[in-house]
């Protein structure tokens, strides 16, 4: 009968590793497990810890509660031995064997001890038998103080396991915190007036269901937005995936997946494989009209069938879609309670100009250890641009000059000419311009060939800074014969 009591025990001890778990469904499973055992009609677990009173975790049957939580406030010997309760009597506590003397009819309910350890809630198990009317009470109690051992084990594993989980889920806030402060960089600070109603529409949509549409040019930053309403969403924990219509063959399938077939096997789309997290439909003004169809049943219904089959599965995952100014299709768009955000483009928004620059220059010089800036003259050549690719346009130049750039302060002579005004283009150079670069290419040549291609030697000859030398060398695409790269030394 022990080993049977064990047996089951021990086949309920896997699921305190499921982190998912709390610790009173773990406890109801185990006790559920010893439903079916001889002569147990009703048992329970009782649990207290420092800062809660003793409470009934998990029962089956209908164990005398009054007895039971009586039995649970006992301190001291008697609180901490295997013992028999008895209706109107004293308990009477086993022996150091585990033993009693009292006929098996006398038992009101069997009480063994579980020590969970410090700092762990620890408690009693309680049940009526464990045993067929032919064993004896003291065995019966035997089983049970086993079985309450078991108990202890799996309530030390539950309650690490949810420590874990606490601790994962503090690490994932922090983590989430970060990820939406970098994506909410770019529209968190600015002195541009319609950047805090814009900030209000992200947060409030953060905390709904319902799809949204974001409106703007192409590199306004609705990817970004899209992200960051994710992020500071409840399906932060979950996938955030991305869908471009205009990308690859057969969207449909893409999106809704592809039933099982005799000659191929079934293939989830996005919407199945983002269930619970959020999916952006890029370009959804691009979206074909039976897409658009199928859109709109999902959206009314929260179902969908894979192409080419007729089973309706459920899908919780929320849609985001991003579209130019003019919007979607109508039939879309009137679908659903749609909630419309419209992302401002950087004309719009042209005092916050200079913030995202420096923002966009101190992540470069982060990533290569320099200190970029701009030379006022620069700054203002492009405060004056109209910026037709917006936020992506600007993330763009930045990350190309933070390489082509010679020196750390960036000129205007190192912004590509078509982004500046008519007044502001360096002069045309002269017809022998080509004989003047072949020229300084020879000398660079020359000086790296000199000292060995060290090119800090060369540069002190040329008086040069390393990364004005590294710049020339690159610019002219000089490589050390025998050798596919300069060496950078």
């Amino acid at each position: 009968m022990d080993l049977e009591i064990l047996r089951r025990a021990l086949a309920c001890l896997e699921p305190a590793a499921d982190a998912g778990r709390d610790l009173d469904a773990a406890l109801a499973r185990l006790l559920g497990a010893l439903a079916g055992m001889p002569g147990l009609a009703s048992a329970a677990v009782v649990l207290a810890d420092a800062d809660n009173p003793p409470a009934i975790r998990a029962q089956i049957g209908s164990p005398d509660v009054s007895l039971l939580l009586e039995a649970a406030l006992e301190r001291g010997a008697a609180g901490a031995a295997p013992r028999v309760l008895r209706r109107g009597l004293p308990p009477v506590l086993a022996d150091a064997k585990g033993a009693v003397d009292l006929p098996r009819e006398a038992a009101a309910m069997l009480a063994a001890p579980i020590f969970a350890g410090e700092d762990m809630p620890g408690g009693w198990l309680f049940a009526d038998g464990l045993a067929d009317g032919d064993a004896s009470l003291p065995d019966a109690l035997r089983g049970l103080t086993v079985l309450a051992e078991a108990v202890a084990v799996l309530v030390r594993a539950t309650c690490v396991s949810l420590a874990r989980n606490r601790d994962l889920a503090r690490e994932t806030v922090f983590l989430r915190s970060k990820v939406s402060l970098r994506y909410r960089h770019v529209f968190a600070e600015g002195a541009s007036p319609l950047l805090e109603p814009l900030r209000a529409a992200v947060d409030k949509m953060a905390q709904s269901d319902a799809p949204v549409l974001l409106l703007g040019e192409e590199g306004s930053g609705r990817g970004v937005l899209s992200r960051l309403i994710h992020e500071l969403s409840p399906r932060a924990v979950r996938l955030f995936s991305v869908f471009d219509p205009a990308e690859g063959e057969h969207p449909d399938r893409r999106l809704f997946g592809v039933s099982r077939g005799i000659d191929r096997p079934g293939v989830p789309g996005c919407i199945e494989e983002t269930d619970g997290g959020t999916l952006l439909i890029e370009q959804a003004h691009l979206l074909p009209p039976a897409l658009v169809e199928r859109l709109a049943r999902f959206l009314a219904e929260g179902a969908f069938a894979r192409v080419g089959g007729t089973r309706r599965r459920m899908s919780r995952t929320r849609l985001l879609f991003s579209a130019p100014p003019q919007g979607l299709a109508p039939e879309l768009a009137a679908v659903a309670a749609m909630a419309v955000i419209r992302v401002p483009s950087l004309r719009e928004r042209p005092e916050d100009i200079p913030i995202l620059l420096d923002h966009l220059l101190s992540l470069e010089s982060a990533r290569d250890a320099r200190r970029l800036s701009l030379t006022p003259k620069a700054l203002k050549a492009l405060e004056a641009y109209d910026w037709p690719g917006n936020i992506r346009e600007m993330r763009e130049l930045v990350s190309r000059l933070a390489v082509t750039a010679p020196e750390d302060r960036i000129d205007i002579a190192d912004i590509p000419p078509e982004m500046l005004a008519e007044g502001e283009r360096p002069q045309v150079l002269p017809e022998d311009a080509a004989e003047l670069r072949d020229m300084e290419r020879q000398q660079v040549l020359s000086a790296l060939t000199r000292h060995g291609w060290v090119q800090s030697r060369a540069a002190r000859e040329l008086g040069l800074t390393l990364r004005q030398i590294g710049y020339r060398i690159r610019k002219y695409g000089l490589a050390r014969e025998g050798h596919d790269d300069a060496e950078n030394v």
